[in-house]
């Protein structure tokens, strides 16, 4: 019993870490890298950044699917001569994707700008390094081998992290280089990760598992679709921009976009804690911690936005050149308070409650919602800003139709989320009127007044959550 205990508190430890140093390399690179680029060669390599973060739709749902199915197994338990053949699967797959893109490449190549040409190559060439590395990668974290698979992702980081160490020292300030640098990283890191599961990779398999790979994509799909929204509707916005808008504008928008990611990825790490301890709570008890966790964690992400004046104060001081991307940052920092909202809480409870199919219609609903704002603020206005406003709608409303499907599901009174939604909206017209404010000036003043709004609107929820934890503590202590 203790060296399972021993043995979760390492796994515990090592997934947190590893995922808070990719955050920190995340940050560091952020604003490293757009100084040392020009504007660009900053908006080129963000060319390859918006559309490979859609490389795990190319395994089709595959590797969720097998997620599902397998997700109880331990390593000693896996049927590996089946395993051996998803693994077959898996490099034909990615084969067949990579050949049909590289096609379409060559036989669109002499409409687009080289500099684009080259980017799209890339993509092409990184697709299965990055699928096929989450193919294992998932298998030693369903196999509860999280403490290798953590090795990676050190190792990723650290290689990152000597990429633009490298760069700065040497001045190859071309969005060629990171790329190129990048594609390395992403093949080590490929095959390491094979090598860690070469018992998968290599040896005799069973012949025939078409009747079970279709299942599995078709169980996986939806499931892999849900976790990609988020990234699909700042996706879609920034599609948008780098295809109707000039280069340097797509470097702003970019630039602003990069900032909100690293936060959405602190949200997700957070998201995989909340599930396995929601589960085990009393069905009883859902409507209300339902409401506890939605204010709780309203009043959290309003005081994140805070980071945008640290992001604002930085690009002032540090980045010059990219003082047109703080609108853009402000305008699209407001969808953290939702997106938080939505993942930590409905995204949740919509698998606790086993809700798969209003997951993925919700989530289909978010997508096209997107879509269509985005399309009537380009015909309307014309202008990037405009699209980064209707991002924002589109999470609005995506957070509201959720709450309500919540709110009828579990009978909620609905003066709790009255007050809820007051307090978030209070609080973003003040985010909001304070942008033309001096930027420590904002920061404090928007911090007191977020304060006061929070604690008139949740003072209840403020001395519930004290009263817990003061249980929690008095319990670990007994």
């Amino acid at each position: 019993m203790k060296k399972i205990k021993n043995e979760n508190t390492k796994n515990v430890f090592m997934v947190i870490s590893s995922n808070l140093l990719t955050i920190l390399i995340a940050l560091f690179t952020g604003f490293v890298i757009p100084k040392q680029l020009s504007v660009a060669d900053y908006a080129y390599y963000h060319v390859y950044m918006l559309y490979i973060a859609y490389a795990g739709f190319l395994h089709f749902g595959f590797v969720n699917g097998i997620y599902l199915k397998y997700g109880k197994y331990n390593e000693d338990e896996l049927p590996i001569d089946k395993f051996r053949k998803f693994s077959k699967i898996m490099f034909a797959m990615q084969g067949i994707v990579v050949a049909l893109l590289a096609v379409i490449l060559l036989l669109t190549f002499r409409k687009m700008d080289s500099n684009n040409v080259i980017a799209y190559a890339f993509i092409i060439i990184n697709i299965p390094l990055i699928n096929i590395k989450w193919f294992y990668s998932s298998i030693n974290q369903f196999t509860k081998r999280f403490v290798i698979d953590s090795y990676v992702t050190y190792l990723q980081n650290i290689l990152t992290l000597l990429m633009v160490i490298c760069i700065v020292v040497t001045h190859w300030y071309y969005f060629e280089v990171l790329l190129i640098f990048t594609t390395a990283i992403n093949a080590v890191c490929m095959v390491i990760v094979m090598w860690q599961n070469k018992n998968i990779v290599w040896g005799k398999s069973i012949l025939n598992v078409k009747e079970e790979c279709v299942g599995l994509i078709k169980s996986g799909f939806f499931l892999m679709l849900s976790e990609f929204v988020g990234i699909i509707i700042l996706g879609i916005d920034s599609i948008f921009v780098q295809n109707l808008f000039s280069i340097e504008e797509f470097a702003m928008y970019s630039f602003a976009v990069s900032i909100i990611t690293v936060i959405y990825t602190m949200i997700s790490t957070v998201s995989n804690l909340i599930y396995p301890y929601l589960v085990r709570v009393d069905e009883n008890r859902y409507a209300e911690y339902y409401c506890l966790m939605s204010d709780v964690l309203s009043v959290i992400s309003i005081f994140s936005l805070l980071a945008f004046y640290v992001a604002k104060f930085i690009i002032d001081i540090w980045l010059d050149k990219y003082t047109e991307s703080i609108a853009i940052t402000a305008i699209l920092f407001g969808t953290v308070i939702f997106r938080s909202l939505i993942m930590l809480v409905c995204g949740n409870y919509f698998k606790v409650l086993k809700m798969i199919k209003e997951y993925t219609q919700n989530n289909v609903f978010a997508i096209c919602i997107s879509f269509l704002l985005d399309l009537l603020a380009y015909l309307f206005f014309h202008d990037y800003i405009y699209i980064a406003i209707a991002s924002l709608i589109s999470f609005i409303i995506w957070y509201v139709v959720t709450d309500w499907i919540f709110i009828r599901r579990l009978n909620i009174p609905l003066n709790g989320c009255v007050r809820r939604y007051v307090c978030i909206v209070f609080c973003l017209i003040a985010f909001y009127a304070l942008l033309k404010v001096e930027t420590i000036v904002s920061f404090f003043v928007y911090a007191v007044l977020a304060l006061l709004i929070c604690v008139i609107c949740f003072k209840p929820q403020f001395v519930k959550v004290i009263e817990i934890l003061k249980g929690g503590i008095k319990k670990a202590r007994d």
